[in-house]
């Protein structure tokens, strides 16, 4: 097949969940025979097309002028993408806005099928902003297929278009929708043999890193590893002072592996609808368990008490109480280590990639 993959940003510039997600697929699937080609945003990284691992990256100028960069966006994408030869027999959208308006426009103007992969709930949830409650049904109703992560959020999508009053199109969705988890490099397996916490993210306020800064307060024998950047940082790392906290910022991938496998426990405090965030794969096929918030799909893979702990967004006791427990208990980290090292699995590519080869397939037959 000769597939297309549209995403709003792509390594080394973005390194976020989705990008990585969609740079894996693309050497996944360029590894199984497809010509692939990855249609990109770039600011600064990439000046023209660029061949690497198997595929091909073709980036798009992101415009400055506000009033006109959807409109550019759109536009440009929809150029590079009619210019390629061999036209794509399918393309593979990350995320409903921007990428997935995109699909469905080549799909209605060019012919080729668009699937939509959604990568959060709050891609669907119509009421957080008047862009998604306008555009996202359309994408919905006429993409070819979509991709949840979880069955989870195929459940929670069905569910908050009803609550929309969309009814009709809920069942639409219903019938097209293929849950395909993320997939993920299994490293061997062994237990990660660390004695600090980690978080792994944006410093964002909806990731709730405050709340873990608050809770590592009580904790003044741990020590927290904080790897990542955002606008929060600098206030964090004022919340922070005192205690044991080391910030990193932004990593590379592999640098951030190794970071887990000398951890003893990740913390995901997120606010958000973050789907099912691969750093949470990552760290289970480290051995390091995992205590995250009960959000979106994150349910569908940590298992409360078998694979770590959940705990409701903004409880920060009850955080603490799982952090503890796991650093003080050797039994239970090696229990719910290996517990999660099994159920992590499942997610290897050598699973996750042929579902995603015969679903794009599928939409071209």
């Amino acid at each position: 097949m000769n597939i297309a993959i549209l995403v709003s940003g792509f390594p080394p510039e973005v390194l976020a969940g989705a990008e990585l997600q969609a740079q894996q697929t693309a050497e996944q699937l360029a590894q199984r025979g497809h010509q692939v080609t990855v249609f990109t945003r770039s600011s600064s990284f990439y000046s023209c097309k660029v061949k690497q691992d198997g595929y091909t990256v073709n980036p798009r100028r992101v415009l400055s002028v506000p009033g006109a960069r959807m409109i550019w966006d759109i536009a440009s994408a929809l150029w590079n993408i009619a210019r390629c030869h061999p036209r794509p027999a399918v393309v593979l959208c990350y995320q409903p806005v921007i990428s997935g308006l995109i699909g469905v426009m080549a799909q209605i103007l060019l012919g080729i099928p668009a699937v939509v992969s959604i990568r959060g709930n709050r891609e669907y949830r119509l009421y957080t902003s008047p862009v998604t409650r306008l555009l996202v049904p359309f994408i919905f109703k006429k993409a070819r297929c979509i991709f949840v992560q979880t069955p989870r959020m195929l459940d929670d999508l069905c569910e908050q278009l009803q609550m929309a009053g969309k009814i009709e199109l809920s069942q639409i969705v219903q019938a097209k929708t293929k849950v395909i988890p993320n997939g993920i490099h299994l490293p061997p397996r062994k237990r990660a043999v660390g004695t600090r916490v980690i978080y792994v993210g944006r410093l964002i306020r909806d990731k709730g890193v405050v709340d873990l800064v608050e809770a590592m307060k009580q904790l003044p024998y741990a020590e927290l590893l904080v790897v990542g950047e955002g606008p929060d940082r600098a206030c964090l790392e004022s919340l922070a002072k005192g205690s044991s906290t080391t910030f990193v910022g932004r990593l590379p991938h592999d640098t951030v592996v190794d970071h887990l496998r000398e951890s003893r426990v990740l913390v995901l405090p997120t606010y958000l609808g973050d789907g099912l965030p691969n750093v949470i794969l990552e760290a289970m096929s480290c051995g390091v368990p995992v205590v995250a918030t009960n959000t979106a799909g994150i349910p569908d893979i940590v298992r409360h008490g078998e694979t770590g702990y959940l705990y409701e967004f903004g409880d920060i006791r009850q955080m603490v109480i799982y952090i503890s427990r796991l650093l003080a208990d050797d039994e239970l980290h090696r229990k719910l280590s290996e517990q999660g090292l099994q159920a992590v699995q499942s997610y290897s590519w050598n699973i996750i990639a042929p579902q995603i080869e015969r679903s794009l397939s599928a939409c071209i037959s």
